[in-house]
């Protein structure tokens, strides 16, 4: 099965505003929802994944194809660019970032930070997700960084059985109320992996 990696460039805008909607479950929706009666709420991701530094740029997006076809995405970078973008504090409510603030916000300090990762369907259960995320702590190596950290819905059973057997540990829960837009229930959970030594950070040899 021919796969290739590359890193994504502007033009893979839409494709992977598109993801990164479907894959935020409602959250996209949530705050972006009324931002603009003239923008659509892929535009507007859009518009992100094109700017550079910002988290959710084109930049920190590495995408898997398959026959040509777009068949994974990784969007990741080093804890301190994990935030808000302007354009939300700028737009979005501030009552609704303080729903999701843990989210929104918080990694863990040298961590490299997943914020989503993606495998078509068709590919499911084939590794593929695995392959990813061992190009993530290949990243986090890269960077020095020992260790990588995310967020999961806690009622995401297949994303939780996926991270929890690669070694994640839940090491913080975060509430949030019901919302109609938001497609899961009962929270989120932070999870953290602490890299084997055989991937973790290389460090600088010392003086004799």
């Amino acid at each position: 099965m021919p796969l290739s990696l590359r890193q994504a460039d502007p033009e893979d805008a839409s494709a992977v505003a598109r993801i990164i909607r479907e894959v935020s479950a409602g959250v996209a929706d949530f705050l972006l929802h009324r931002v603009s009666l003239a923008v659509s709420v892929n535009r507007l991701l859009a518009t992100l994944v094109m700017e550079p530094g910002n988290p959710f740029s084109y930049e920190n997006a590495l995408l898997l194809e398959h026959d040509g076809r777009l068949a994974g995405l990784l969007l990741a970078y080093p804890w301190d660019r994990h935030g808000y973008p302007d354009i939300l504090q700028k737009l979005v409510a501030h009552k609704r970032l303080e729903m999701l603030d843990g989210m929104l916000r918080m990694a863990d300090a040298q961590s490299l930070y997943i914020n989503t990762l993606w495998v078509d369907e068709a590919l499911r259960g084939t590794g593929t997700a695995g392959d990813l995320l061992e190009c993530a702590m290949l990243m986090a190596q890269d960077m020095n960084l020992p260790r990588i950290s995310l967020h999961v819905w806690d009622d995401n059973a297949r994303a939780m059985r996926f991270y929890l057997r690669h070694g994640f540990t839940v090491t913080r829960h975060y509430d949030v109320p019901r919302y109609r837009q938001l497609q899961h229930d009962g929270g989120f959970s932070h999870m953290t992996l602490v890299l084997a030594p055989e991937t973790a950070p290389r460090q600088p040899a010392g003086r004799p």
